[in-house]
């Protein structure tokens, strides 16, 4: 796709013969040419709700790992709505599209609860395409932002977001998303569901009078579309995140967990394709991930600890009793 990297200045210079308009000045026998982009920023956006052009809603919203980005306002048509120009008098000047090209405008926001760090050091990149055109933006858009375009009418108007290496994107006409993560949009994403807890009393088999304990009063379950380190899941998949707290060490034995030790038992996966233990001041954080279908909304989660106790001596404690199963449903 041939790329196109030229990024119009604010002010345009205007020829001495012009006539005014509702807008600004409109030169004379001039037109503004089309596939062309202007970017800036703007302390307050260009409508309020309930005002023309006011298009912000949950469906015109883009969100990834690291980014969230919409649409709160939008025009489009020849030249600038009084709107528009009132807000970006550097662009009101620039005379009406070209014959079969029109202006679309829009005023970017982002999730009301996103963080808008979050992108900080992440592989996000940014770019707006018209027909077969690109134009790289400099960082993901903001609150605050605007794109201003000319485009034909029968061709493509395109914000694409680019999150570690998957790409979703916004209509410039319509806010429509082009090629979205469904997950994010269909209450999949960040979905979690609080787990009941555990406790066992295990004595040593060849030393009936000591044994460990462990107790923990709940974990989490939760779904996501992404997870650092392992990037997106397959189409059609999430991953299942399942946390819970194991004591991994009691006084001289060290107590440690096999990943065989959480399964889903409701059949969605056999094992688990990532297993982190995060060592803390009260034990070991287990956190199993499954990819699992992206329409399960409940999951039967088993947890019986396969696991082994070595002493400082390096002599490995059988267990006189097996581990029961304790069983988890999450439902989201």
């Amino acid at each position: 796709m041939p790329r196109h990297n030229r990024i119009l200045p604010l002010a345009a210079l205007l020829p001495a013969l012009a006539l005014t308009t509702a807008c600004g000045y409109l030169p004379i026998g001039e037109a503004t040419a089309p596939y062309e982009m202007y970017h800036g920023s703007t302390p307050e956006p260009w409508c309020a709700e309930g005002e023309d052009g006011y298009v912000l809603s949950m469906d015109s919203i883009l969100q990834g790992p690291h980014f969230s980005t919409g649409i709160q306002c939008r025009y489009s048509g020849e030249q600038f709505p009084r709107e528009v120009a009132e807000q970006l008098p550097s662009l009101a000047d620039l005379p009406r599209a070209e014959d079969g090209s029109e202006f679309l405008a829009n005023n970017l926001t982002s999730s009301p609860d996103a963080d808008i760090f979050d992108a900080v050091g992440w592989p996000v990149r940014s770019w707006v395409q018209i027909g077969d055109q690109e134009f790289d933006l400099d960082a993901p858009p903001q609150r605050g932002d605007w794109i201003v375009v000319t485009a034909p009418t029968d061709a493509d108007a395109v914000l694409w977001v680019e999150d570690d290496g998957r790409a979703q994107g916004l209509d410039l006409r319509t806010g429509e998303r082009v090629e979205p993560v469904a997950a994010y949009y269909t209450g999949l994403a960040d979905t979690s569901d609080i787990l009941g807890g555990f406790k066992y009393e295990m004595y040593f088999a060849d030393d009936p009078e000591d044994g460990l304990s462990c107790e923990y009063n709940g974990g989490d379950a939760w779904r996501t579309p992404w997870f650092e380190g392992l990037g997106w899941a397959p189409e059609g998949t999430v991953y299942l995140s399942v946390f819970t707290l194991w004591c991994d060490q009691i006084g001289e034995y060290s107590w440690n967990l096999d990943p065989a030790s959480i399964t889903l038992a409701s059949g969605e996966a056999a094992e688990p394709v990532d297993w982190i233990e995060t060592p803390t001041d009260v034990g070991l954080e287990i956190r199993a991930l499954f990819v699992i279908p992206d329409f399960d909304s409940e999951v039967t989660i088993a947890f019986k600890p396969v696991t082994e106790a070595v002493g400082t001596d390096g002599r490995v404690m059988a267990f006189r009793d097996e581990f029961a199963v304790t069983e988890w449903i999450a439902e989201f």
